[in-house]
C-alpha cells in the first residue's frame, strides 16, 4: 500500500516538474537587441501595377510599423496637390490617395526613412511604390552622386534632387535653358528624390527624354529653389537612361500578402520571395553591374546678403568698435559729421568686417559718424555709457605714462619678427626706423647691444598700433629686450617714461619641417597659361587653410618651417581671378571654381624635408 502512495507522489511531482518546465520555457530569457528594419512582405495592388485606378494601397510587413514624418519621408512624383493620408493597417502601411489621378501617368511613392518598426523604432532606408494610370510603367532613370563643390565630400540625406522635363514646341517657344530659368522657383518638380548618407540618388521611372537636374538644401520644403538655398547643378541637359532589367522572376508566386492574417514560418519563406519580384534599386546606384552612367553634382552656395551696420558703440572714451555684416571694401570711408576724416584713426581686422576707430579729440564721449562704402551707407549717432559697476577686480599698478604693451611669448619662431602694440594709435613723424630703440641682453653671455624698432602702418590715416623690432635672433637662444623710455607718442601727447621689458626664446630650426612640391600643370594651352591662375593652398588634416600661393605655370614651390603633422594639398582653378574660391551661381549659369586635392596626406616630422610631385590637369 505504501509503495502505491509512493508511486502516487512520484508521478504527481514529474508532472508538476515537466508542467513549470514547459512553462519556464515559454518566456524568452533576453537576447540581442533587434536591430533589422521591417521587411516588405507584398503590396495590394501589387507594386507595379498598370492600369491602376485604386484609392488606396497596402504595404505589408514582417512585423508591425508606424509611419515616421511622412511630410518630410515620402517623396511622392510626380506631386500631387492633395496631400495622401497614410495610417497603420494591422502590419502594414495603407496609403490612401486624396488626389484625382491624371491619365497615362507614372507615379513613384519612395519612403525615406519614412517608415520604422513599431517596437525599436528600425527605420527602412528606403523603399519604392510604383504604379502606372496607363498601360506602360515608364522606366527610365537618372543616377549620380552630390558632392560638396569646396571639400568633395559627399552631401547627404538633407539634400533634394529634382529634375524638369526640356520643354517641347508645344510648351513653349523657349528651349529650356541649361541654368537660370525660373520655372525652379515657380514651379514644383515632376520628379524628386533625396540622396543616401553616402551622396547617392536615383530618380527612377522617368519618361524618356531630356531634364535640367538640379540638388538643392530644401529648407522650407516647398520643392522650389531659393535664393539662399546651396545649388548644384548641370550646364547641360542630361538624358535619362533606361533602368537595368529586373531578375527574372517567371518562377515566383506574385499573389499578394493579406496584413492583418499572422504568418507562420513558411508563409513567411513564401512571401520574402514576393519581394523578389519588386522593381527595386540595385545596392549601388553607381555600381558598373547596373550599366548606368553616373552623373556627378558640385554643391555650393552664394550668401546674398545685404551690406548692413550689426554693432556700433563706444568701448572706450575716444575708442569705437563697428561691425558690419560683410566684410568692408577698399571704398570704405569714415568721418565724423562735423569734422574731416583726418580726424579719426582705424584699423579693419583681418576679415574686414569689424573696425577699431580712434577719435583725435581726447576724452570723446559723443559723436556721429558717416560710413560710406559699395552699396551702404549709414549715420552712426554714438554715446559713450559708463558701464554698470560689477564685483571689484584686483587691477594690476600700472604707470599712467606707459602707451606700451608686450606681445611676445615665451618663446617665438625664429624666423618670425618680434613686434610689440601700443595702447592707442602712434602717429608715424619718424618716417622710418627708430634707431637704438631696444637694448638686447644676450643671456648666453650677457652680452649687450641696440637695435631700432620700425612703425607698422596699417592704421588710416598714417599711424600705427604696433611696432617692429628690427632684430635677428640665433635659432634656440635666449634674449631679454628692453624697449627704452620716451621712444614714442601717441595721437593724444602721450609718452613712456618707462621701459618695457620682454624675455622669450628662438626656436630651434630643427624643430621644424620642410615641404618642396614640384607642380607640373598639365593640359593648359599655351594661350591661357599666363591667365589660368592655381590657388595652391597647404592645409592641415581637416582642410583648414594655412598657406597660399598663386602660380600660373608649372614651379616648384616650397613651405618652409612647418611643425610636424598631417598637412594636405588642394588647388583652386581660380578662374574669375579674385585669388579666392568662388562658389557657383544657377541664376548666372556659373558653375563653383574648380578644387581639385593632392591624393597623398603627408605626415611631416620635425627637421625633416619632403619633396613631392603633382600633375595637375585643367
Amino acid at each position: 500500500m505504501k509503495s502505491k502512495v509512493l508511486a502516487t507522489t512520484i508521478l504527481a511531482l514529474t508532472a508538476i516538474t515537466l508542467l513549470f518546465s514547459c512553462a519556464k520555457q515559454g518566456y524568452p530569457s533576453g537576447g540581442p537587441k533587434d536591430e533589422t528594419p521591417p521587411v516588405v512582405l507584398g503590396t495590394t495592388p501589387p507594386n507595379g501595377s498598370t492600369h491602376f485606378d485604386a484609392k488606396e494601397f497596402l504595404i505589408s510587413f514582417n512585423e508591425y510599423v508606424q509611419v515616421k514624418s511622412a511630410d518630410e519621408n515620402i517623396l511622392v512624383s510626380p506631386p500631387m496637390k492633395h496631400k495622401p493620408e497614410y495610417t497603420t493597417k494591422g502590419r502594414g502601411i495603407l496609403v490612401k490617395i486624396k488626389d484625382t489621378l491624371q491619365e497615362n501617368t507614372t507615379y513613384l511613392f519612395q519612403f525615406k526613412n519614412g517608415i520604422a518598426d513599431f517596437n525599436e523604432g528600425n527605420l527602412l532606408s528606403s523603399f519604392e511604390y510604383v504604379f502606372s494610370t496607363g498601360s506602360v510603367i515608364d522606366s527610365m532613370t537618372i543616377r549620380g552622386r552630390v558632392l560638396d563643390a569646396f571639400t568633395n565630400e559627399p552631401r547627404k540625406e538633407t539634400v533634394t534632387v529634382v529634375a524638369y522635363a526640356e520643354k517641347t514646341d508645344a510648351d513653349s517657344a523657349v528651349a529650356l535653358l541649361p541654368a537660370g530659368d525660373s520655372v525652379v522657383a515657380k514651379q514644383h518638380p515632376m520628379y524628386m528624390t533625396r540622396c543616401d548618407k553616402e551622396g547617392n540618388f536615383e530618380l527612377n521611372h522617368l519618361r524618356e527624354g531630356r531634364y535640367l537636374l538640379l540638388a538643392y538644401e530644401d529648407g522650407d520644403k516647398n520643392l522650389r529653389l531659393g535664393t539662399d538655398e546651396a545649388v548644384a547643378f548641370l550646364d547641360t541637359l542630361v538624358a535619362a537612361q533606361r533602368m537595368p532589367a529586373p531578375p527574372d522572376t517567371s518562377h515566383h508566386d506574385t499573389t499578394t500578402v493579406d496584413s492583418t492574417a499572422t504568418p507562420d514560418s513558411a508563409t513567411v519563406a513564401d512571401t520574402l520571395k514576393v519581394q523578389d519580384t519588386l522593381p527595386q534599386a540595385p545596392d549601388s546606384v553607381l555600381s558598373p553591374a547596373s550599366g548606368i552612367v553616373p552623373v556627378t553634382l558640385l554643391m555650393s552656395q552664394i550668401k546674398k546678403e545685404t551690406q548692413r551696420v550689426t554693432k556700433s558703440d563706444f568701448t572706450k572714451k575716444s575708442q569705437i568698435e563697428i561691425i558690419t555684416l560683410c566684410p568692408t571694401t577698399d571704398s570704405l570711408s569714415i568721418a565724423p559729421l562735423n569734422g574731416s576724416a583726418a580726424d579719426l584713426y582705424y584699423k579693419r581686422n583681418r576679415l574686414g568686417d569689424t573696425l577699431q576707430v580712434w577719435t583725435a579729440r581726447k576724452d570723446c564721449d559723443s559723436i556721429t559718424l558717416i560710413l560710406t562704402d559699395t552699396n551702404l551707407r549709414d549715420t552712426l549717432k554714438l554715446k559713450y555709457q559708463e558701464k554698470k559697476p560689477g564685483k571689484p577686480q584686483p587691477v594690476a599698478l600700472k604707470s599712467k605714462s606707459s602707451i606700451l604693451k608686450g606681445q611676445v611669448a615665451p618663446t617665438h619662431p625664429f624666423f618670425d619678427t618680434l613686434w610689440v602694440g601700443f595702447e592707442s594709435p602712434v602717429l608715424d613723424t619718424t618716417r622710418g626706423t627708430i634707431d637704438s630703440a631696444v637694448r638686447v641682453l644676450h643671456l648666453a653671455d650677457s652680452s649687450i647691444s641696440y637695435c631700432g624698432m620700425r612703425l607698422a602702418h596699417d592704421l588710416h590715416p598714417s599711424g600705427s598700433i604696433r611696432a617692429w623690432i628690427d632684430f635677428e635672433g640665433k635659432p634656440g637662444e635666449k634674449y631679454c629686450f628692453t624697449v627704452l623710455p620716451n621712444r614714442f607718442t601717441d595721437l593724444y601727447g602721450h609718452t613712456h617714461s618707462d621701459s618695457l621689458h620682454l624675455n622669450t626664446e628662438f626656436t630651434k630650426i630643427e624643430s621644424y619641417g620642410n615641404i618642396q612640391l614640384d607642380i607640373t600643370l598639365e593640359q593648359v594651352a599655351d594661350s591661357l597659361a599666363d591667365t589660368v591662375i592655381f590657388l595652391i593652398q597647404l592645409t592641415n588634416e581637416k582642410g583648414d587653410k594655412i598657406l597660399q600661393r598663386p602660380i600660373t605655370k608649372s614651379q616648384r614651390l616650397t613651405f618652409p618651417n612647418l611643425k610636424g603633422g598631417k598637412y594636405k594639398f588642394r588647388a583652386i582653378v581660380d578662374t574669375d581671378g579674385n585669388l579666392e574660391w568662388t562658389p557657383g551661381d544657377y541664376w548666372l549659369g556659373r558653375q563653383p571654381e574648380r578644387v581639385i586635392f593632392f591624393e597623398k596626406t603627408l605626415e611631416l616630422r620635425e627637421n625633416w624635408d619632403m619633396e613631392e610631385k603633382w600633375a595637375i590637369k585643367n
